[in-house]
């Protein structure tokens, strides 16, 4: 069975670099995390890099549209208060709590006030429309401005934003990665939740008030969804069915066609078979309707905006699975047949020998020993076909079981 197990692509932020490549070393007597916080609200900062995540988001979809991600989805836990505490958690370390102390006492003013104003025309808008917000400042303020933004107190903040910039980089790139595969774990944990029951299900271990979940969560990865959600729905369908055939089935009562009380009779003969002719039809109809479910989900897989490596990579696991399935059902299929036709002989036997069959307890008395052992030869042989499809039963669901392991490890 195909089942999800795509590598997920943790997006580069490489658009919040503002400044030079060099990396700081964190100093000895590291800020508050709170001032820090209050410090990267003020200039905007976590905001920013919000911008700047959804314009990466944007980028990527328009140029890689094979690894296009749903925007509203992938950014729910990049909020621009998480944002400033992953944010303020680094940069802490890289400005000093006296520096800290004194910008925040500095901002208040009417320079800082100035100058922060100044900072977010430039963040939000462009160098050239700041400086020209600049221009039409009095000369004090140009002054008190220019003064403000070389003193070693507003320097320490670029010196931090500048030192701290690789490692703000990967803590984002981890918070993504760790976000995702939460996101890939609950989808994951969907899909097994149905292969477990399925499972479940051919050893007649569901309970009655079986309940399936409705929908499976999303991790905003186009690619993966459609094929986690195929997958979910698929494997949901196939419940569903498995769960109405078993009911027909036993509605059907077939296992009783061959009670020695129903072979003396002409009624329980007839009745027989058109118990045996109406299990020939369910068998085939449900057959055709798994069958039908398969080609649906393989076709639907496949005409899935992806990389010409996850094409071939979906079409040879299909092409694999397949095959695997096909060996299964031609076998199931001929002990399958091969068993009801037995059952069919049996009952031409008893209805070519009726009148002269009697009924002791669960035993079948016959007038010749002919009779008596092509009856004995005829349910030996059905039941070497009803062990061979015990089996193969068996050998399936030992499989599911293992694929099923081999998925939850990934």
């Amino acid at each position: 069975m195909m089942l999800v197990c795509r590598l997920l692509i943790v997006l580069f932020l490489s658009s919040l670099a503002s400044f030079a490549e060099a990396a700081g070393i964190p100093i000895n007597n590291p800020a508050r995390i709170e001032d820090v916080q209050k410090i990267v609200s003020t200039f905007g900062i976590d905001q920013g890099m919000q911008n700047a995540i959804r314009r990466d988001v944007e980028n990527n979809n328009r140029t890689k549209p094979e690894l296009f991600f749903d925007q509203e989805i992938y950014m729910r836990p990049f909020t621009v208060d998480a944002i400033n505490l992953h944010t303020s958690t680094v940069l802490a370390k890289y400005i000093s709590h006296d520096y800290a102390q004194k910008l925040l006492k500095e901002l208040p003013k009417p320079v800082g006030k100035i100058s922060t104003r100044l900072w977010l025309i430039e963040m939000n808008q462009n160098l050239d429309s700041a400086r020209s917000e600049f221009n039409k400042l009095s000369a004090a303020d140009r002054k008190a401005v220019n003064e403000f933004r070389s003193s070693p107190t507003f320097l320490s903040m670029l010196n931090a934003l500048n030192n701290s910039k690789e490692e703000r980089k990967e803590e984002l790139a981890v918070w993504s990665g760790n976000e995702m595969q939460g996101r890939v774990r609950q989808a994951r944990k969907s899909i097994a939740e149905l292969m477990e029951i399925g499972i479940k299900l051919g050893k007649d271990e569901v309970g009655e008030n079986l309940k399936l979940s409705e929908r499976i969560p999303l991790t905003g990865q186009r690619f993966f969804d459609q094929e986690a959600r195929l997958t979910f729905e698929y494997l949901r369908a196939n419940i569903k069915q498995n769960l109405r055939f078993s009911e027909e089935l036993k509605a059907l009562d077939l296992a009783n066609v061959l009670k020695p009380a129903n072979l003396t009779s002409h009624q329980g003969i007839e009745n027989g078979n058109l118990v045996i002719l109406t299990a020939e039809n369910m068998f085939d109809d449900n057959s055709k309707r798994y069958d039908s479910l398969r080609t649906s989900y393989t076709d639907a897989l496949e005409k899935i905006v992806m990389s010409p490596q996850q094409r071939q990579e979906i079409i040879a696991i299909n092409k694999k699975n397949m095959e695997d399935i096909l060996d299964l059902r031609i076998r199931r299929n001929e002990h399958l047949r091969a068993f009801l036709e037995l059952k069919k002989q049996v009952l031409a036997l008893c209805e070519s020998s009726y009148g002269k069959i009697k009924v002791d307890g669960d035993t079948l008395l016959f007038d010749n020993d002919q009779d008596v052992n092509k009856y004995n030869s005829l349910v030996k042989q059905i039941n070497v076909e009803r062990q061979a499809l015990l089996d193969l039963e068996k050998q399936d669901l030992e499989e599911r079981a293992r694929t099923l392991d081999t998925f939850k490890k990934k």
